[in-house]
This record gives structure tokens, C-alpha cells and sequence, in this order.
């Protein structure tokens, strides 16, 4: 392939080479240290036969993967941490009298845990473009946690022995909230872009999508509801381009990749995501693309 309009011009700048990184990723989220990031991952897939997709290496028109950072270390260390003090909250009820305030400390203990929990999935989610749902939409066995806070609150008052039952629900809860944290993240975070002019999008979707917005917008166009979430359309913008946004937003809120493997079983996704959308787009610009330097 040639590239059109480089001879003559400056180095690119700091902004310029965020923007090559910008659809196939930074390489140190996984480690790659020499040599690019490829185009597919394993798992990643091309949409089917009728949409026009491209990679960063060979651009010209079409649908493009973006991915977006990678979950598993922003979560890991707090998710691992969390049993300790989960742990340590205990003491004061093993061992009474030993702290100047036995259910200060525990409580102490308690929110540390739990701060370590839910404000990575928080905060990891909402630094997500196109993710959403409220607080109580993350991935957290709120109904554990929230029977386990009252049995500790009671055993003040009722039973000691309450505490006992209640520290179990704690860890019921932190169990089960592992398991949701992976249920939701069953493919990984990506989404696809198609470089547009806000005229280029005229509608027209038939059902099972709900659309919200007629015209182009940087906001949530339309959205397709399935059992573990939407397959969600919005605008969004980018060093003065605009773009089409495609992903799979999870019940949680969390946006994966909708053309992979891992989600291939969601009831009646594949079938809507046979039928490309009706844009066609523009040329991919050449500052988010990756040329080898042959080229």
C-alpha cells in the first residue's frame, strides 16, 4: 500500500503519535517491548461478510477495531488485596479488647476491603468510553453485601453472634463478586469505529434496535437489548474526526469487543450483527494508521 501525503512533511508530533497507538493499543499493556502490536489478538474476529472492515495496517474504508486498556491490572492488586483486610477485619471480634475501639477498627478493616472492590470496578469503568449503568449495576453481590452490613449493625445491639454470620455473608459476597467480575468481562474491552461526516448517517434501523437519536450526536444513537446487555451505536470524536462507535456494552456496564469469539453464544447477537449497518464512511486518515516502514 502507498501512503499519500508524506513526503515533505514534519516529524509527527507528541498528539500524532498518541493517535497511531490510539485503535491497536499501547504496547506495554502487553508487554510487547519490540516490534508492533498486531492487527488480531487471539479471540478477535473480522465482522461478516457484508460489513466493510479494515485494520491500522491496511486502512482505506471500513469498520475498525479499537481496543481499549486492558481490565486485568487496574483490578488484579485491589481484587488481591481485599481478602487481607477482609481477614483482618475479623480480629476484633476474635479476639476482643486487644484495640482501643474493637468496632471502629473492624469497621476500619471492613471499608478497606470493600473500597479496594467496588472503586477499581468504579473507577475502571467509567474510564471507559460508551460504558454506563448505575453504581449498583457493577459487578458486586450487593445482596450479600447488603445482608451482611445489617447483621453486623444488629450484633451490636442483639447478638454477638451475629457478627459471626455476618462475617460469612462478607465472604460470600466477595466470592460471588469475583465470579461477576468475570462473567462481565467475557471478551475483552474493544469497540469499532467508521470515520464519518455527521451527514453520512441518515438512520434507518429496524428492529430489535431502539434508536434514540435521528441524527448523528456524541452520544448513544441506538441500542439493541439481549440478555447479558446492548449492542450499543453512538458518536464520538477524535482529533477532529467523528466516528460511528459499535460495541457490546455489558449489564455492568462494561464495553467489550462485539465481534468476538467469547461473545458468539449471546443469544441473537450474531444474527443482528449479520446485517452491516447502512453507512458507508469515509477514508480511514492516515495519522491513526500504522504503515510498516517498508511501505
Amino acid at each position: 500500500m502507498m501512503r499519500t501525503g508524506g513526503i515533505g512533511h514534519p516529524p509527527p508530533a507528541h498528539g500524532a503519535s498518541l493517535d497511531r497507538d490510539w485503535l491497536l493499543g499501547e504496547p506495554g499493556w502487553w508487554g510487547i517491548v519490540d516490534g508492533p502490536v498486531p492487527d488480531f489478538m487471539p479471540g478477535e474476529i473480522s465482522p461478516p461478510m457484508g460489513w466493510v472492515s479494515t485494520t491500522p495496517s491496511v486502512g482505506n474504508f471500513g469498520w475498525c477495531r479499537q481496543r481499549l486498556r486492558p481490565l486485568a491490572w487496574p483490578l488484579l492488586r485491589p481484587l488481591a488485596w481485599a481478602p487481607l483486610f477482609l481477614l483482618l477485619s475479623a480480629l476484633p471480634l476474635a479476639i476482643p479488647g486487644q484495640t482501643p475501639d474493637d468496632q471502629v477498627v473492624s469497621v476500619s478493616f471492613f471499608l478497606l476491603a470493600w473500597g479496594l472492590v467496588i472503586l477499581p470496578l468504579l473507577l475502571s469503568r467509567n474510564s471507559q468510553p460508551m460504558s454506563g449503568r448505575s453504581v449498583l449495576s457493577l459487578p458486586v453481590d450487593w445482596a450479600s453485601l447488603t445482608i451482611a452490613s445489617a447483621l453486623f449493625a444488629l450484633h451490636i445491639f442483639i447478638d454477638p453472634r451475629l457478627g459471626w454470620l455476618s462475617y460469612g455473608l462478607f465472604w460470600l459476597a466477595y466470592f460471588r463478586t469475583i465470579q461477576l467480575v468475570q462473567t462481565s468481562m467475557m471478551a475483552p474491552p474493544s469497540r469499532f469505529l467508521l470515520p464519518i461526516r455527521p451527514e453520512d448517517w441518515k438512520g434507518g434501523l429496524d428492529y430489535p434496535w431502539i434508536v434514540t437519536e435521528d441524527r448523528w450526536s456524541r452520544k448513544r444513537i441506538a441500542s439493541a437489548s439481549f440478555q447479558n446487555g446492548d449492542l450499543v451505536l453512538c458518536g464520538s470524536s477524535r482529533s477532529g474526526q467523528d466516528f460511528l462507535s459499535l460495541a457490546f456494552v455489558h449489564k455492568s456496564g462494561f464495553v467489550l469487543d462485539p465481534f468476538h469469539e467469547r461473545l458468539s453464544k449471546e443469544p441473537g447477537l450474531v444474527d443482528l450483527l449479520s446485517k452491516p449497518l447502512p453507512v458507508v464512511g469515509r477514508e480511514w486518515p492516515a495519522r491513526f494508521l500504522q504503515f510498516s516502514e517498508e511501505e
